[in-house]
């Protein structure tokens, strides 16, 4: 009885080291990226063919990128540290400082260009909160049409908050739901009116967080660009 006991032993952790074998363990990202949205600030239409520079102490060489069709891109590959985004259209620079990269997490960072005014743009993405409500006009949105937009985003790391449940709530309306994106964006196609924007986060340990902002008028063919901010840590 005892050697069948020792053998049932022996071929369990057989088994056990075989599954290990099999599935070794996930090696920890090193490295992380930069990406986001190249759009005009006046009309919101996302910009293609931007190019997009990023330098740091922690490259040899400055790594590039295209802005798609879309206005949409990325750099990855990057190696934890402090970075700057320089982005160039139709000869206007739109140089970004301070931007943290982590391992294993993208840093978004949106790119605005104000076509037909050209003037140099510098921003410290470290020390700027964001918290300002920005408008646009959509080409050919209905008067009778608007639009709510933003993203969430959390207010220590800078770091976009994809899953979030955001809620419009307007006496017009009624309560409109959405969650965020894995870009950490939102929107509502709507109707003019006041409308509170509120974000809902859950938090392991911390449970349920919220973000709220109130009387947020958007008028008829417009689009309103809301950012909310959370604390995802203590």
């Amino acid at each position: 009885m005892l050697g069948i006991v020792r053998l049932v032993a022996l071929v369990t952790l057989a088994l056990a080291v075989a599954c290990g074998a099999a599935h070794p363990p996930r090696a920890r990202p090193t490295t992380g990226g930069i990406a986001g949205l190249a759009r005009d600030h006046d009309s919101g239409d996302p910009v293609a063919k931007a190019e997009i520079e990023v330098s740091g102490r922690m490259l040899s060489a400055p790594r590039g990128a295209t802005s798609s069709d879309r206005g949409l891109y990325d750099v990855d590959g990057l190696a934890p540290g402090r970075y700057t985004l320089t982005a160039t259209f139709a000869g206007q620079p739109v140089q970004i400082d301070n931007i943290d990269v982590t391992a294993g997490s993208i840093t978004m960072v949106d790119v605005v260009f104000t076509l037909g005014r050209p003037d140099p743009i510098r921003i410290d993405f470290a020390n700027t909160a964001g918290n300002a409500i920005d408008r646009y006009r959509p080409k050919q949105l209905a008067t009778t049409a608007a639009i709510i937009e933003g993203t969430v985003n959390d207010s220590a790391t800078h770091q976009r908050v994809a899953g979030a449940v955001v809620t419009a709530v307007s006496p017009a309306t009624g309560t409109q739901q959405t969650v965020s994106d894995d870009q950490g964006r939102f929107r509502f196609e709507t109707v003019p009116g006041e409308y509170s924007i509120s974000a809902y986060y859950s938090v392991s340990g911390r449970g349920q967080i919220e973000v709220r902002r109130s009387g947020i008028v958007v008028a008829g063919a417009e689009a309103v660009v809301v950012p909310l901010w959370i604390e995802t840590t203590k």
